[in-house]
């Protein structure tokens, strides 16, 4: 009789309909789906869990569900959605709640989306709890089909929405997320917060790739990015309300206004950590007077004084005073300074922390200074929006592009090596032609067994020389025996041979009997190591670091997820803690980081076309005044598992 009740309804209603909420067991919802494309619904809330969560069963139906809602034109929100609403009371723009949610928020100007509905409680329970606005809201469930990146390219468009908020269980193509996001954070700031410090999280239900990526590969892509990531939701909420209600900084010197005078070393000692620069700290007692007061928040935003402001006003004898917060709020209205504040008994967005805009007409939104429950929460929110307002001033780069690249070559090459076979590890000569094909130059090196075609090889190649072991273990381990530099003739290079056959024996078994390599002398400079690998997650992955143990141990390496920008480029050179041997450290020569760069560019470039190079190494890269000498270079090819559609589109 239900289902019967249901089918009548359904028959009854007018097509078309835009979209559909639906709040029934797993099989019942498919078949619902299937039905309301008679109606030519183009959207479809799915509210009810027990699908991917549950296992293999539920996975099957979801997939089913997906295949339903697509094959007939749909766009999914779910399963598991705690449902979206958009506010708004204008004749273009519509109230809309298709959401759990018993209350609508207050008009205003976030996006807010999250893919936990339990989370969406949290997030919308703050959110009203702080008087902040929200333009629209979205809660993904499992996020089948709808995701952040959907609701981040609406955002981009939709002019009612100046902030973005994310929260987010997992990042299922991170590639496309990185993408959209630094597009959409280039105009409107977008706030992210990741479950986990890894972002690796993966919840009941979510279908996401494993990835060996480091840690810090998340970091570096939430940074190339331009995203602001929040250390948890409420840290994001403080961002967001500043955002929302104050201007960007112009700079990062703070000006700080305390009750005392411990608060203001506290707040002093809390911006430096947070990156800011201490411009000038006011003490204003609490039995100051009106006049006092005013002169003193004048001198405070007096033209030039200070970028950002921070005041904080904790009473230890009287009430609080409300002259001070009127004061800060009609100055910071005034000259449009980024202001937050600290006040005992205030929290989010008030009244008492609010003035009119200079020349604002009737009716208009009112500046609102965001009120933190500490100081540090006040430093901390406004220490990120500075160091956003930084990245959007700046230059970004524009995406390499090196010339003498010839990708048909180098696809041909890789389908070649691949023929019939799941992985294999490309032979030297392969490498170094794959290599050319990007504009990577391996110098020749020429394996030998015994010291007369060492000397044979080193004639060719041309003295001096390098011999070198190719045991696993002692490949460029010159402290372990494993590398003879600067041979300069043939009686040296004899004698090396013998000895490093004795000693290499000694230091490895079985080190002895593999062969030896000979390779000209490159001149004297800084060892690094440029390496990619293909990750199952993020796609091509690119590392940067200086050769050596004591760099390797210490994780002295900067990560980059092409594609890269000539500045993105840059900057992992420049990132790492050994940098400086680079530039002059010690009195020592500065190599020419330009060819070092242009290797490292070429290379992400070659790992962004070709996604069945599942590794690539090349150690050393030897930068010298002269130019980057890349001595040996290994490549492994495998099947490619990339999925990263740049476009996605559904039926008719």
């Amino acid at each position: 009789p239900g289902e019967e009740r249901r089918s009548a309804t359904l028959a009854d209603v007018p097509g078309p309909v835009d979209l559909a909420v639906v709040a029934l067991p797993p099989p019942a919802a498919i078949d619902a789906v299937r039905r309301l494309a008679r109606l030519e619904v183009r959207g479809v809330v799915v509210l009810s869990a027990g699908f991917a969560e549950t296992g293999p069963d539920g996975l099957a139906l979801q997939r089913e569900l997906l295949r339903v809602a697509h094959t007939a034109g749909l766009r999914v929100v779910g399963p598991a959605s705690y449902g979206l609403l958009r506010t708004g009371d204008a004749p273009d723009r519509p109230a809309l709640a298709a959401t759990l949610a018993h209350d609508l928020p207050a008009p205003g100007v976030v996006g807010l989306f999250s893919q936990s509905a339990p989370m969406a409680v949290t997030l919308l329970a703050t959110t009203a709890r702080r008087g902040l606005g929200v333009s629209s809201f979205l809660s993904a469930g499992h996020r089948a089909d709808v995701s952040g990146n959907d609701l981040m390219q609406y955002w981009q468009d939709d002019a009612t929405t100046q902030v973005v908020c994310l929260y987010l269980e997992s990042i299922g193509n991170p590639r496309k997320f990185s993408r959209i996001a630094r597009r959409l954070a280039s105009v409107k700031p977008v706030v992210v917060v990741t479950a986990g410090r890894s972002g690796h999280v993966v919840p009941p239900g979510h279908a996401v790739r494993s990835t060996r990526a480091p840690r810090r590969t998340l970091e570096e892509m939430l940074r190339q990015s331009g995203v602001i990531r929040a250390e948890n939701t409420h840290h994001m909420i403080d961002i967001a309300q500043l955002l929302a209600h104050q201007p960007l900084p112009a700079g990062r010197r703070v000006g700080i206004l305390a009750s005392s005078a411990s608060l203001a070393a506290l707040v002093a000692e809390a911006s430096s950590s947070a990156g800011l620069v201490v411009a000038r700290s006011d003490f204003l007692p609490e039995d100051a007077s009106a006049d006092e007061l005013a002169a003193t928040v004048d001198a405070l935003y007096a033209p030039d004084a200070c970028d950002v402001v921070v005041v904080v006003q904790v009473p230890v004898v009287g009430p609080r005073r409300a002259d001070v917060s009127r004061a800060v709020a009609d100055a910071a209205a005034r000259t449009g300074r980024t202001t937050v504040a600290s006040m005992l008994g205030l929290h989010g967005l008030t009244d008492e922390l609010s003035a009119p805009a200079p020349g604002a007409q009737s009716g208009a939104a009112p500046v609102r200074v965001p009120a933190y429950s500490t100081p540090e929460d006040a430093v901390a929110a406004l220490g990120a929006v500075v160091r956003y307002a930084r990245w959007r001033e700046a230059d970004h780069g524009t995406p390499v592009r090196p010339a003498g690249v010839d990708p048909v070559r180098a696809r041909a090459l890789v389908e070649e090596a691949l023929a019939g076979q799941d992985a294999v590890d490309l032979d030297p000569t392969t490498t170094a032609e794959l290599l050319a094909c990007y504009g990577v130059r391996v110098w020749p090196a020429r394996r030998v067994r015994t010291a007369d075609e060492a000397v044979e090889a080193a004639r060719e190649v041309g003295w001096p020389v390098v011999l070198k072991s190719t045991a696993a273990g002692l490949r460029h381990r010159a402290d372990l025996g494993g590398v003879r530099l600067d041979i300069a003739d043939e009686t040296e290079l004899r004698t090396d041979f013998a000895q490093m056959r004795e000693a290499l024996a000694a230091v490895l078994p079985g080190a002895a009997d593999e062969p030896f390599e000979v390779q000209a002398m490159a001149d004297a400079g800084v060892a690094c190591v440029v390496r990619s690998t293909e990750d199952q997650l993020f796609g091509p992955v690119v590392s940067f670091g200086l050769a050596g143990d004591a760099v390797d141990l210490l994780g002295d390496v900067a990560y980059g997820v092409p594609p890269l920008t000539d500045v993105d480029v840059a900057a992992m050179v420049r990132s790492v803690r050994a940098a400086p041997r680079l530039f002059g450290y010690m009195g020592t020569h500065v190599v020419a980081t330009a060819a070092l760069e242009d290797v490292l560019a070429r290379v992400s470039v070659l790992a962004d076309d070709l996604p069945e190079v599942r590794s690539l190494e090349l150690y050393p890269v030897v930068v010298s005044e002269h130019g980057a000498a890349v001595l040996s270079a290994r490549v492994t090819l495998a099947d490619a598992q990339r999925a990263d559609a740049l476009r996605r589109a559904l039926p008719g």
